[in-house]
């Protein structure tokens, strides 16, 4: 397998894991509170990331 299908292949696996864990995070805070929380979490990627 190849550099660039072992990279496709993790990337199934981690949006897997990703969908999981904000489906906990869901369910414990509400869709409320989820949609804040992520808002937040998007403003404040304009001051931490570079490329962004």
């Amino acid at each position: 397998m190849g550099g660039a299908a072992k990279a496709w292949a993790a990337k199934e696996v981690t949006d897997g894991v990703v969908a999981q864990v904000g489906k906990g995070w869901e369910e414990h805070l509400g869709k409320r509170r989820m949609r804040q929380s992520r808002e937040a979490l998007t403003s404040l990627r304009e001051i931490t990331d570079p490329w962004a």
